[in-house]
């Protein structure tokens, strides 16, 4: 037992698992918003299966292109750093994982996902596919994106209109122009939090050239302010579908995320002007799991940063899916 616990928690940090709520949070909004279909348990078991496995896929193989790169550069594994993110594909690194076994893994948890995709297109119809062709061919570029500054836009909408009018589809065999307009929303969120993630890892992609959307914005200060637009521009986005009566006014029950967004704000500008801060995780903030390791490992500096951003998305989708489902 405790060797199958040591083997699931290297699988865990090895495909970043941390970042699952960003995936799950939005399946369970579409899922809720799909309750008047009466989905059944296989297909909610299914959808969530398959964007797991979409998801953990991604993680890993981003880490498999970096990792590559930086062999390919003359390095060898213990010479490779990859900046802030200094826990970044270490089970790779330290040589728990071989490539070759991290090739496998990436291609046992796409091939669960296409399994499940197929299954869909047969039960439901071709729209299924054509999902899951621009989200395969998005995943594929992802890795490389960041040269065109697209990285950002990648993910948003992969995590917003795509996985949740997927999800909608699959559990009630319609799109929806609600789960479309609200989805627009996550995705800016999801935005955001890679927008905070490559703001804190500024100077390691400006070394490696990687352009990612903060530094389109030539500094720091410019990019908390786009960080910021992200962020309103979500909230904004529901307020005016609301008031044009696209939107239940029970979504306006996300607005009780706003100091959480004001946080994330105060935070990431002490992280660019004051460098000693204490960090205090409060309830309202969300779950900050394995706090004291992290503190242990001097990464709260950075992690602190990135769950507020990631909770941020993560209870905007449960607020907004629960305050539906409720209506």
């Amino acid at each position: 037992m405790e060797n199958f616990k040591i083997k699931l928690s290297n699988f865990f940090e090895l495909t970043r698992a941390y970042s699952l709520l960003m995936s799950v949070a939005p399946w369970f909004l579409a899922l809720m918003w799909a309750q008047i279909y009466l989905p059944s348990p296989k297909d909610m078991l299914l959808t969530l299966i398959g964007i797991i496995c979409v998801h953990l896929g991604t993680n890993l193989f981003d880490d498999y292109i970096d990792v590559t790169k930086e062999l390919n550069s003359g390095k060898t594994l213990d010479t490779i750093d990859f900046g802030a993110i200094n826990n970044k594909a270490r089970l790779i690194l330290n040589g728990t994982f071989p490539l070759n076994k991290v090739i496998r893994i990436i291609a046992i948890l796409y091939a669960v996902a296409v399994l499940i995709g197929i299954y869909y297109t047969i039960t439901v119809g071709p729209a299924i596919p054509v999902i899951i062709a621009i989200s395969g061919i998005l995943c594929i570029l992802y890795p490389y994106a960041t040269k065109y500054y697209l990285g950002e836009l990648i993910v948003g909408l992969l995590f917003g209109p795509l996985l949740m009018s997927g999800t909608y589809l699959a559990l009630s065999g319609y799109l929806s122009t609600r789960i479309l307009i609200v989805s627009i929303s996550v995705g800016l969120l999801t935005a955001a939090l890679l927008h905070t993630h490559a703001i804190m890892d500024w100077e390691y992609d400006e070394r490696k050239g990687k352009n990612t959307l903060p530094r389109l914005f030539k500094n720091k200060p410019a990019a908390i302010r786009a960080l910021e637009v992200l962020v309103w521009l979500s909230y904004i986005n529901v307020i005016f579908f609301v008031m044009t009566g696209w939107l239940h006014p029970n979504v306006l029950y996300v607005l009780i995320t706003l100091p959480l967004a004001v946080e994330l704000f105060k935070s990431i500008k002490d992280y660019i002007n004051i460098k000693d801060v204490k960090f205090i995780p409060r309830w309202w903030m969300g779950p900050m799991e394995d706090w004291s390791t992290i503190n242990k490992n001097h990464m709260a500096f950075f992690m602190y940063r990135f769950y507020l951003a990631r909770n941020l998305c993560f209870l905007f989708c449960i607020i907004a899916g629960i305050a539906c489902y409720l209506k």
